[in-house]
C-alpha cells in the first residue's frame, strides 16, 4: 500500500516556545507526534528524548528480533508490541533524566506513534495526544485520551458537552517521565485503499472540532495541503497552545499508475 505523509508543527499564538515534536520516516513507516510538558523548555527536551529513543529502538529492530521491554499482548501485531516496548525505554530514560537534573524535574511527554507494516497500522499512545482515521468521509477518534476529564466521561460523571468547557481538561492520567512503570495503551488498525490518517497534539483537536477537522481533511487531499490548513484554523481560533499535525494518506496504487501519482505529489 503506498503512502504519502506531511507533519508540521507550530508553536502557535500564546506559547513564547514549542514543546512538542513530531516524527516521519518512511522507510521505517514510524510516525510519531509529543506533546512536552514542564515548562521553562524542559517539556521540549522530553518530547524530543521520546522521538529519538523510539526511532533508535525501532530502527535497530526493524530488521528482526524481539527484544521487548516489558509484557508482549500476543492479541496485537509485533509492531504495535515494538512501539510498547520503545515508548517503555523512554519512559524509562526520562524519568531518570529528570531525576537527575533539577532544571528537568517534573518533565515529561504525551506520546501517539503508528508503526505500518503491509497494510496494518500498529497503534501505541499515552496521553492525550490523538490518532484519527478519515474513512470514507467519516472521521473516528481511534485513541482514547488519557486525561482526567477523558475518564470522568468515560465513566459518566460529566456528559462530552461539558468536557469541552472544563477547567481539568489540561491534567493527564499518563505521561511518559511521570512515573516508573507507564501503562501504554496498544491496538491494530487494518488500513484500506483512501484511509487517511492524522496524528496530532491536542492543541489541534482542542481548538478545532472533530467535524470542522473532518471537513479540513476532505477538502485537502493531499497531505501537505491539509497540515498547513488544520494548522493555520487553530491559530485563527487563538492558537492557544502548541499545535501538531501528522497526515498520512494511503493508496493501493500499483506499477505505472502510482509512479505517476507519486512524480505529481512531489511536484
Amino acid at each position: 500500500m503506498d503512502m504519502s505523509v506531511f507533519g508540521i508543527t507550530d508553536k502557535g499564538m500564546v506559547r513564547p516556545g514549542n514543546e512538542d515534536a513530531l516524527l516521519i520516516d518512511e522507510k521505517l513507516g514510524l510516525l510519531v507526534v509529543a506533546d512536552g510538558m514542564g515548562g521553562h523548555k524542559c517539556g521540549e527536551v522530553a518530547s524530543h528524548m521520546a522521538i529519538d529513543i523510539l526511532k533508535d529502538y525501532i530502527g535497530k529492530l526493524s530488521g528482526g528480533g524481539d527484544a521487548f521491554i516489558g509484557n508482549v499482548d500476543t492479541q496485537v501485531s509485533r509492531q504495535a508490541n515494538l512501539l510498547a516496548s520503545g515508548i517503555r525505554l523512554a519512559n524509562q530514560a526520562i524519568f531518570e533524566a529528570a531525576a537527575s537534573n533539577p532544571a528537568w524535574q517534573g518533565m515529561g511527554t504525551t506520546v501517539v506513534a503508528v508503526l505500518l507494516k503491509d497494510g496494518v497500522a500498529g497503534v501505541a499512545h499515552a496521553g492525550d495526544s490523538r490518532l484519527y482515521l478519515l474513512r470514507g468521509g467519516q472521521l473516528s477518534q481511534i485513541t482514547g485520551d488519557h486525561s482526567l476529564v477523558a475518564e470522568q466521561v468515560r465513566q459518566g460523571v460529566i456528559t462530552a458537552e461539558e468536557a469541552l468547557k472544563s477547567t481539568r481538561k489540561n491534567i493527564i492520567t499518563r505521561a511518559l517521565g511521570q512515573w516508573q512503570d507507564l501503562e501504554i495503551e496498544i491496538q491494530d488498525l487494518n488500513l484500506i485503499d483512501g484511509d487517511r490518517l492524522l496524528l496530532c497534539s491536542d492543541g489541534l483537536n482542542g481548538m478545532v472540532s472533530d467535524p470542522e477537522i473532518a471537513a479540513l481533511l476532505g477538502a485537502y487531499p493531499l497531505p501537505e495541503q491539509a497540515c498547513h490548513t488544520l494548522i493555520e484554523v487553530a491559530n485563527s481560533y487563538g492558537g492557544k497552545d502548541n499545535i501538531t499535525a501528522v497526515v498520512a494518506a494511503f493508496r493501493e496504487e500499483k506499477g505505472f499508475v502510482s509512479g505517476l501519482m507519486k512524480m505529481f505529489q512531489r511536484g
